[in-house]
């Protein structure tokens, strides 16, 4: 329980065994009993946090009983009656953001580090709470507010132009060069954070549903020898060496024989721009043929890696003259039937991986920002631009269009930090949390 009435409320229904000074920090042990029927409901033990020494900045008692639903949901409920009531969803973390305990950076860390799905993820969230970035933020803030500051003395105190026109190029390109920056450092945390989006494409039958399920160890995709069965993308994920992987299984890639394969492979091809990383499957039994050149000119401008399936239909070692490939993109045979080759197809996975976020152990080092943030960033880095333009194509550009601009760059940074940011947007982040927190 957290807030000012916190232990009054505890002390109604936990009595210590001994007639022990409630000390803060301090474990004492007593029985939670019943404040009606005076029933004894079970033993355990209360901790004190008093403020502002507490996660939340406010007066906690926390109540270690045993875990029986039964007892514990009974003992919310008694709680309840005595004048507390059930937190909301992130209340705890939120109180903490109010009270000055986190800021709004670091409220958001809370969560990504309760929903990593990698260590990976679990390392670059634990960074963003360790150490917020909101201090970097707000020197780009301090550093607009100090253009503004002299934009607007202009404006106010220099209606006839006596003191000429400020150069301002130099100090706006730089604040955008730093936000720039920002951005693609916590762009590819996003990987940390998402897993590394992976699109498994190839032509029609050559095994990519398969291929899949062996990947994931289970029979997720429907796998028949009829070309076309997968039609909507199948997404699951794995984890490789501290490493989480979204897979998507899409519709083979050919000419369309319908409307509906025709929308199959439209979602085919936009799941090919979104990924991070393409596995292009090749059929090993039959060779290439022009779909396949198709698919491996898609592949020439992204990360991929090729891989040569149904090897358990090529007698002898498995080798094709007519395989001429690009000696800069991985390559493995494999059987995703048998399973032989796979094991090292999730090698060449962790690889790719280790090498798209070979930021690793030194993520605390980069300014990382949530996805919530960066949305505001790109707001703030498109008033910014269109300010630096202003000046760059004027030579006297106009001073109160500079000042807007400067302001519509300032708002969405002070939205990052949490220092301007209204209900609705602490309403959608702390809806991410269950309840408490």
């Amino acid at each position: 329980m957290s807030g000012q009435e916190a232990l009054s409320i505890a002390l109604r229904v936990f009595h210590p065994l001994r007639s022990e000074v409630i000390t803060e920090r301090v474990a004492v042990y007593g029985r939670v009993v019943h404040p009606v029927r005076n029933r004894v409901l079970d033993d355990g033990f209360l901790i004190f946090l008093k403020n502002p020494s507490s996660y939340t900045g406010e007066d906690m008692v926390e109540l270690t009983l045993h875990g029986s639903p039964v007892v514990l949901d009974k003992v919310v409920r008694i709680l309840i009656s005595q004048g507390a009531r059930m937190a909301t969803r992130g209340e705890f973390t939120r109180r903490a953001f109010l009270n000055g305990k986190l800021d709004l950076l670091q409220a958001e860390a809370v969560i990504d580090l309760i929903d990593a799905q990698s260590e990976a993820a679990a390392r670059e969230a634990r960074a963003r709470l360790d150490s917020s970035p909101a201090c970097q933020i707000r020197e780009l803030s301090d550093a607009i507010k100090n253009l503004l500051a002299t934009v607007e003395a202009h404006l106010d105190f220099d209606e006839d132009g006596e003191l000429g026109q400020p150069d301002l190029k130099a100090d706006l390109q730089n604040i955008y060069a730093r936000m720039k920056t920002i951005r693609q450092d916590s762009q590819q945390a996003v990987l940390f954070r998402e897993g590394i989006r992976v699109c498994i494409t190839g032509k029609p039958n050559v095994g990519k549903s398969t291929l899949f399920n062996a990947l994931l160890r289970k029979d997720r995709a429907i796998v028949t020898p009829i070309p076309g069965t997968t039609r909507d993308p199948i997404e699951d994920r794995i984890l490789l060496k501290g490493h989480t992987f979204a897979l998507w299984d899409t519709a083979g890639i050919r000419e369309p024989e319908g409307f509906i394969e025709d929308q199959g492979i439209r979602k085919t091809r936009e799941s090919v721009d979104k990924a991070d990383l393409i596995i292009a499957v090749l059929d090993a039994a039959s060779g290439l043929d022009y779909m396949d050149y198709n698919i491996l000119d898609i592949c020439k401008s992204r990360r991929s890696v090729i891989v040569v399936n149904k090897i358990d239909l090529v007698p002898g070692s498995p080798h094709l003259d007519s395989f001429e490939m690009d000696a800069t993109y991985p390559m493995v045979w494999v059987s995703a039937k048998t399973g032989q080759g796979v094991d090292g197809l999730e090698r060449i996975l962790a690889n790719e991986a280790e090498l798209m976020t070979q930021c690793g152990e030194g993520v605390a080092d980069n300014i990382i920002l949530s996805s919530r943030c960066l949305l505001s960033l790109d707001a703030a880095m498109s008033a910014l631009q269109r300010a630096i333009q202003r000046c760059l194509e004027e030579r006297q550009p106009k001073l109160d269009i500079v000042s807007y601009e400067l302001r519509a760059s300032l708002e969405p940074l002070e939205e990052i930090t949490g220092e301007k940011v209204d209900e609705g947007i602490l309403d959608r982040l702390f809806e991410r949390f269950c309840v408490g927190k």
